[in-house]
């Protein structure tokens, strides 16, 4: 499997929420918290990034790259 996939019903949703949301489609993804949008650089092929803001609610389309 390959290509893209987005959740952009997350967008407004807590961090716990989308990571429920995220773990049913895939029990094998890694989501990641970048509160505020601050990212480490550390690959991981299976992370999800979720950016957040100060009250851990989801402010970007979070998705993850399928190979």
């Amino acid at each position: 499997m390959s290509g893209r996939k987005e959740w952009p019903e997350l967008v407004g949703q807590t961090f716990q929420a989308a990571c429920q949301k995220i773990l049913q489609f895939d029990s094998k993804l890694t989501p990641y918290n970048a509160k505020n949008g601050i990212e480490d650089r550390m690959y991981d092929p299976t992370r999800v990034v979720c950016f957040t803001n100060d009250d851990d609610t989801i402010t970007k389309v979070p998705f993850y790259n399928c190979r």
